[in-house]
């Protein structure tokens, strides 16, 4: 099967859908029985007004080409290209909606991208709650759920002490501080849907207030981090939260593996969903207590009693509750934690799932 790849989130640009992209290319294209032409753009997202045009010509030479058997767009902003690209190439489309594609409410966005959304030959979602809001809002669509994968990269066989060591070294944080703190991690963009700033002003306190030695570490950037910086200095959790901001995969692989607990304290926000939950996953792959909001495709990452636990979002008593009964004796090891996610959750079997999905749009 030939397969014409295009994105506009791949490396060196980091995020969820940049990983996500790149892994799924790789898995596509270790499969010798494919052809996997990829046209992609890694950059700045403040430059798609330039790149779309960019991308379309760049694909549109490729498949002329190559004349591919199927042409795969990586999210939903890509729908106007992908109809483009179908009537110029006369191949069918496949397109991945991550989420937002379907919430977002944009009033340009909404007269130009759903119509094309719709007419795409087949729709996958990375979630089955994703599948229910796409449903909902491209009418008339029915997708198939392909959830996201992850690949077995980010664990690391150092030892804990070895790891701390690295974190210190590239954080800055003492090592005595590190060596002494129960240690939570969260990672992802400073926006409010991903609960980071709930987090802080309604669980960390009474977490810190039980046992003094919690130390918050939050990898990550965005549009809230003034007002989380605020919050922090509000509560006092200067000493007890640190933001790390955009940290290289090395200190964030040597988190994954060292974090006591992985927060994934997500709240519910109108018009901006989670889809997955990707970071959850890379974590749980490293073996890490997970302890996540019940919310959105966050269920179809970690899957409770599994590869973590899920809690109500919003509900701060049972975050404090089990964050501390699993800071005391975690109820999941790190084998089985590590064991189930990898054999559940590997980007080769999502590839071919993709590969079925493909074969039937051919056939």
């Amino acid at each position: 099967m030939h397969i014409l790849f295009v994105t506009r989130k791949y490396p060196p640009s980091t995020g969820g859908m940049e990983n996500a992209a790149y892994e799924l290319y790789m898995a596509l294209a270790a499969n010798k029985e494919n052809q996997v032409t990829l046209v992609k753009w890694g950059g700045a997202n403040k430059l798609l007004p330039v790149v779309y045009p960019w991308l379309f010509v760049q694909a549109l030479v490729a498949g002329l080409q190559s004349r591919p058997d199927v042409i795969y767009l990586q999210d939903g902003l890509m729908a106007p290209l992908g109809s483009m690209l179908r009537l110029l190439l006369r191949r069918p489309t496949l397109i991945t909606i991550h989420g937002k594609e379907a919430t977002y409410n944009n009033p340009l966005y909404k007269l130009v991208v759903p119509p094309f959304v719709k007419r795409q030959n087949l729709l996958v979602t990375v979630s089955n709650d994703t599948k229910q809001t796409v449903e909902k809002a491209f009418p008339g669509t029915h997708p198939f759920v392909i959830v996201n994968g992850v690949s077995d990269s980010f664990y690391n066989s150092a030892s804990r002490d070895e790891n701390l060591a690295g974190i210190a070294r590239m954080t800055g944080i003492p090592l005595q501080q590190l060596q002494r703190s129960k240690l939570l991690h969260s990672n992802g963009r400073f926006v409010r849907r991903k609960g980071v700033l709930w987090f802080i002003d309604n669980v960390l306190p009474q977490l810190v207030a039980a046992d003094p030695s919690i130390l918050y570490l939050v990898s990550g950037d965005g549009k809230d981090r003034e007002v989380i910086e605020a919050a922090i200095a509000d509560r006092g959790m200067g000493e007890y939260v640190k933001l790390l901001g955009r940290i290289p995969n090395e200190l964030l692989y040597m988190l994954y593996n060292v974090a006591d607990i992985f927060v994934m304290p997500n709240i519910p926000v109108p018009n901006d969903m989670e889809g997955l939950g990707l970071v959850a996953l890379e974590a749980a792959s490293c073996g890490a207590t997970v302890v996540a909001s019940n919310l959105e495709g966050i269920p179809d990452a970690i899957v409770d009693g599994q590869n973590g636990i899920l809690v109500q979002p919003g509900d701060a008593r049972a975050y404090v509750q089990t964050i501390t009964r699993e800071l005391r004796q975690r109820s999941l090891s790190r084998e089985a934690v590590r064991g189930y996610t990898i054999t559940n959750c590997s980007w080769s079997e999502k590839a071919r799932q993709y590969e079925a999905a493909m074969q039937q749009l051919i056939s």
